[in-house]
């Protein structure tokens, strides 16, 4: 019997020998990507076609093809294939680029593999060219009666198509191209995000006033609705309707005009007791309060042009203002007064040149000569949009919308609608 024991503790220890040795031995499997080929040159919707050689001394396991950023961040979906019980492999399997919005520049299509205890990863770098952007629709928004807006689309033959009647008053509108949403909202009326494929609504936010305003404003930023309300509040939504910001209450004044960046929202700030109209600084996303400015103007647009800059286009006792505001600083160079003329809303062209919508016509502003130019000051201009791939300006005076090559004030094509024009809107492919 003890001659038995004695044999059987060197067995055991060989075999626990042997299970060490073994486990220790599983070495990473070995991956040689065939395809693509390295610097090969795609675009978003493309399909690759990825071909590669695996090996392993054990199950491979699950094999994954991912897509990665310069951050080695996965920016599209990842693929899945189990090679269970297979020590050798080799894949040739299609991969679509299935996010349409990716930027150029440098990426890794990534073959790995593991089974549970041992990964391997192999990495091919290529180029992704981005879609270039390219208009979709034109839409002017219309107001048929006190109690309905009409979303009228411009098709490629110049013929007015009504696309959807909404219910309501009319304050702001923007358009989501990554998402293809309408955001409107009337300051009586409904918040609502309309689906521009079906035009359906997807989400309405119902007024909260009773009898008096709600909404005041938004600004559409990075795929964010931001949003005034008449009760003080400054709300973000997404796509989905999901609030992703709120600033900070209770404040002490009534939200008007809006604009977003990174780091801050800027707001219109009327305080009703003292008939004060300010700008607030808000942090961008906690919101709470960075600090005030007593412009002392109607806040008709704010643009950002950097983080820490915004124009700012108003009006004050009757004369159109335009202003340059520094954050750092919290003040304001008082750069142009239109005497005696309104200025109805801005946006801007590029970083130097603006164009202008006020009650004498359209104008053009530069910034680095503070030069202000009539582009055309034949009828008013109640709604600007700039359609950005084309060079094109639209301009809005009760049912014609005329098409400047901006800033030549020639006029390229006229519309007229059916019903006072509101404001135009350009849908992009994102």
């Amino acid at each position: 019997m003890n001659s038995l024991l004695k044999l059987s503790f060197p067995i055991v220890a060989l075999l626990v020998l042997s299970v060490s040795c073994r486990k220790f031995d599983n070495d990473p499997a070995e991956i040689t990507i065939i395809s693509p080929l390295p610097g090969t040159v795609f675009m978003p919707g493309d399909t690759i076609q990825v071909e590669a050689n695996l090996s392993d001394d054990d199950d491979l396991g699950t094999l994954t093809i991912k897509l990665l950023n310069q951050s080695y961040t996965p920016v599209s979906h990842q693929d899945y294939y189990a090679l269970n019980y297979m020590d050798t492999y080799h894949l040739s399997q299609p991969y679509v680029i299935d996010d349409l919005f990716l930027e150029s520049g440098t990426y890794f299509i990534t073959v790995s593999v593991s089974d549970g205890s041992e990964d391997a990863n192999e990495y091919r770098v290529i180029e992704i060219h981005e879609l270039p952007k390219t208009r979709e629709a034109v839409y002017f928004l219309t107001r048929p009666d006190t109690m309905n807006l009409n979303l009228v689309e411009l098709d490629s033959l110049g013929q007015l198509v009504n696309r959807l009647t909404i219910p309501g008053d009319y304050a702001e509108s923007a358009i989501n191209s990554r998402y293809h949403e309408l955001i409107v909202s009337g300051q009586y009326g409904y918040y609502n995000h309309y689906d521009l494929h079906t035009y359906s609504n997807i989400f309405s936010e119902p007024p909260y006033n009773g009898s008096g305003p709600s909404f005041l404003n938004l600004f559409f930023y990075n795929n964010l609705t931001y949003v005034s309300y008449y009760d003080g509040r400054i709300r973000a939504f997404d796509m989905n309707g999901s609030v992703k910001f709120n600033s900070a209450q209770p404040v002490y004044y009534q939200p008007g005009a809006l604009c977003a960046n990174s780091k801050y929202v800027f707001a219109e700030a009327f305080y009703t007791g003292q008939s004060e109209r300010r700008l607030v600084v808000i942090n961008n996303p906690s919101g709470v309060a960075r600090q005030e400015y007593n412009l002392d103007a109607e806040i008709a647009t704010i643009l950002s042009t950097g983080e820490n800059e915004v124009m700012i286009f108003g009006n004050k006792n009757g004369d159109g203002k335009i202003f340059s505001y520094h954050v750092v600083n919290n003040d304001a160079d008082d750069l142009h007064t239109m005497p005696g003329i309104t200025i109805y809303g801005a946006l801007m062209i590029d970083a130097d040149n603006y164009a202008l919508a006020t009650q004498n016509g359209l104008y053009s502003f530069q910034v680095s000569n503070n030069n202000l130019i009539p582009v055309d000051v034949n009828r008013p201009s109640y709604g600007i949009e700039y359609d950005e791939v084309n060079g094109i300006l639209f301009s809005a005076s009760g049912k014609e919308v005329r098409q400047y090559a901006f800033p030549s004030p020639q006029v390229m094509n006229t519309s007229m609608a059916s019903d006072s024009v509101m404001d135009i809107r350009i849908l992009y492919n994102k």
